[in-house]
């Protein structure tokens, strides 16, 4: 297939790389130039503006959030890709369920499909093909781009309604900003008295949850407990952020991602930059 990539940031580089390797024609834009210089050279073109990228069978946009996607993807209510019946959008990027249906019923309007399939993993898993992509959409889309997906991992379809897959990644990144902050405030106090808390990182993720992301933020966050310094940010927080504003718009409640999201709220507005002490939790 012929792929159009858009973002080849951190995530972006690495599968971009692996799909051009697999032998599929990648044009790549992104905003910095340069960074297709590591793609492989007979299989990926650097391309000038992200309108060249959408002449493609499929695009992929690997971007860092909301803003970004839209500031590129549209010009004023019009899409760019407008103009290339059937084409395939697969957006990788973790984005709100509120853009998903925007980018679905716009892509819809101009003949062509729109896939959200956001990404669990870091950059080497990507590079390694060892991601868990959820991706809902049109059936036949979904199905026509797997193969070049099941190249980044494991791919789990979630149905016709591409939103549901932004829910599930944001969801999931809202369970991990709660391991963030559970696991720091247990080091805090456990250090507080005297327990290295190493020790107690080895405890939790040797016997009590023993997983890649426990054992992961259990490591970083003891070392940053020795070292006294301001505590690691959340790297997670717009997942609680974007569940709490999931839940509100659904009329339902979710009380521990609207705390969450309130501590990231207070930390972005705290002026010397630090994170704020935790308020209470709302009873």
């Amino acid at each position: 297939m012929k792929i159009g990539v858009i973002g080849l940031g951190t995530m972006g580089q690495p599968i971009a790389r692996r799909i051009a390797s697999a032998g599929h024609e990648i044009l790549a834009w992104n905003r910095t130039p340069g960074r297709a210089e590591a793609l492989p050279r007979e299989s990926a073109v650097a391309v000038r503006t992200p309108g060249e990228a959408c002449q493609a069978d499929a695009l992929l946009t690997i971007l860092s959030d909301d803003a970004a996607v839209e500031n590129i993807l549209f010009d004023g209510d019009r899409l760019i890709t407008t103009g290339v019946p059937g084409l395939i959008h697969a957006c990788l990027s973790t984005v709100s369920d509120r853009l998903a249906r925007r980018l679905a019923a716009a892509h819809e309007a101009v003949g062509q499909a729109y896939l959200s399939a956001p990404l669990f993993g870091p950059p080497d898993a990507a590079a390694a093909g060892r991601l868990l992509i959820v991706s809902a959409g049109p059936r036949a889309a979904a199905e026509r781009i797997r193969p070049v997906l099941e190249l980044l991992g494991r791919v789990q379809y979630l149905g016709e309604a591409a939103a549901a897959a932004n829910v599930v990644k944001s969801a999931g990144n809202f369970l991990m900003a709660a391991v963030v902050e559970s696991l720091r405030d247990a080091m805090h106090v456990v250090h507080a008295e005297d327990i290295d808390p190493r020790e107690f990182a080895g405890i939790v993720t040797q016997s009590l949850f023993p997983t890649p992301v426990y054992q992961y933020l259990g490591g970083m966050l003891a070392a940053r407990e020795l070292q006294g310094g301001a505590r690691v940010p959340n790297p997670f927080l717009r997942g609680a952020e974007q569940t709490s504003a999931t839940a509100a718009a659904a009329g339902v409640s979710a009380p521990l991602a609207e705390h969450i999201a309130r501590q990231a709220s207070a930390r972005v507005n705290c002026p010397t930059g630090q994170e704020t002490p935790t308020p209470p939790m709302p009873q």
